[in-house]
């Protein structure tokens, strides 16, 4: 008869000299460390990991070696892989991974090594699950909308902690708080536990500059496994203009990050508090690829946008130096002219994979996406499944997914996001066509 196994690993891959962080700055120094996760799942002859990585973003060619590696280290085909990131602005920097040396010689040496340690012990690991419960809690405390409605009908975004009139959002409650959990238990081991919450993990920007961390990670992980009873994976869900970000500071939203995990990490034992009893008859696991309309809008200003680009790096400026060089051309910024230049060079459309994991009566969704919590939010109410969980920032990197409304408002995330809008509610409506399937084949 078969019957669900899970097994648990974690391993520190944490950098032994200085690496780039967010693209702009080098961690010099090490505050705690940066870590993979790794769960084995098994239900007869069907095996999946799943993998939480403390680092910021997936880049290419670093998603597609980390796939190589794991497939060749267990034996797995590539749909029963999932890879995925806490978006942790502290910790290295991978989307250099094919751009320096030593980006490059962390991964090869420390990371993937990493990794393939927790395979095995992932592996060795399993044990049959004898009961799974899954629970919510809200963790308003430590959220924030990044756009939000000013009184005389514009709308505004998160300026980060300089000042910002972010405290003064009065739609707060915009944010997607609730933190959704599983357990697993386990007879005779450690149970495990899944965390799933839409937190923007760049919580450390503001405390511990050049310092790499796993953010709010560790404070998390260190309060919610106090009691010795379970090991947890975070996976983080969706972020966007609803990103949710720490207020605990009236001037500052991103400072005391270990206040910010103890707070996630106190809500994650709430939920397990109110726990209900979920099935795990049953293991599918699914990768499906929907074809993404890349947005060509904007190309008749890439002549521009490339010559103020020349400009600007040609006079040695930089973004607030250069300001009133983009301005004058009608560019909001870098970002904006770098967002033109950037879509402009790609195909007319893109394959998006997106993969499930379903069991029982509990959904799973994994994006590529820095997906929106309105589309979340969408999947989950709209499932077939008892609960659904999702996940974002998995198994490949297509950036910013805002939903349709949000286009309306404008801001960073649209400017960057490569697709037309009403992709996210496209996204969203594929996802529920493969947990329909899912249930239909789980029956």
């Amino acid at each position: 008869m078969n019957q669900l196994q899970i097994g648990y690993a974690r391993e520190i891959y944490t950098p032994d000299a200085p690496l780039p962080q967010n693209s702009v700055r080098t961690g010099h120094t090490v505050l705690t460390d940066v870590m993979v996760t790794c769960v084995a799942m098994r239900n007869g002859d069907q095996t999946a990991l799943i993998f939480s990585n403390d680092l910021r973003g997936l880049s290419e060619p670093w998603v597609t070696d980390y796939r190589k590696v794991v497939m060749d280290e267990s034996g797995l085909p590539e749909e029963c892989i999932q890879i995925t990131v806490t978006h942790n602005h502290s910790g290295p920097d991978i989307s250099y991974y094919h751009k320096r040396d030593d980006v490059a010689d962390w991964v090869k040496r420390i990371c993937f090594p990493a990794v393939r340690r927790a395979i095995r012990a992932a592996l060795a690991d399993l044990a049959p699950v004898t009961r799974l419960t899954s629970g919510t809690a809200q963790v308003e405390n430590v959220t924030f909308a990044r756009r939000y409605l000013r009184e005389d009908g514009t709308f505004s975004g998160i300026q980060g902690s300089d000042g910002s009139d972010a405290p003064l959002s009065h739609h707060e409650n915009e944010a997607d708080t609730e933190l959704r959990a599983l357990r697993f238990y386990r007879e005779g081991k450690k149970d495990v536990v899944f965390a799933n919450f839409q937190v923007h993990a760049a919580t450390a920007n503001g405390a511990a500059r050049e310092m790499i961390c796993s953010d709010f990670l560790h404070e998390f992980r260190t309060v919610a496994e106090a009691g010795g009873e379970f090991s947890v994976i975070y996976l983080q869900g969706g972020c966007g203009n609803l990103n949710t970000y720490s207020k605990l500071y009236p001037d500052a939203c991103n400072k005391d990050f270990n206040r910010a995990g103890r707070l996630i990490a106190e809500g994650l034992l709430r939920a397990l508090e109110n726990e209900e009893e979920r099935s795990f008859d049953g293991f599918y696991v699914a990768r499906e690829y929907c074809t993404g309309v890349v947005d060509h809008t904007r190309d008749h200003l890439l002549d521009k946008a490339k010559a103020v680009q020349k400009e600007i790096r040609e006079k040695g400026l930089d973004d607030k130096t250069g300001r009133e060089i983009y301005q004058a051309q009608g560019f909001s910024g870098r970002l904006d002219v770098s967002a033109i230049i950037t879509k402009s060079q790609m195909e007319q459309t893109r394959q998006i994979p997106l993969s499930t994991i379903c069991f029982g009566d509990v959904g799973m969704t994994f994006s590529p996406f820095e997906q929106f919590d309105t589309n979340c939010i969408q999947i989950r109410d709209a499932s077939p499944f008892a609960f659904t969980m999702t996940v974002g920032y998995a198994n490949a990197r297509h950036h910013y997914l805002p939903s349709a409304y949000s286009f309306c408002n404008g801001g960073y995330e649209c400017q960057q996001c490569y697709y037309i809008p009403g992709t996210g509610e496209t996204v969203a409506l594929e996802f529920l066509r493969m947990l329909k399937a899912a249930k239909t084949k789980l029956k």
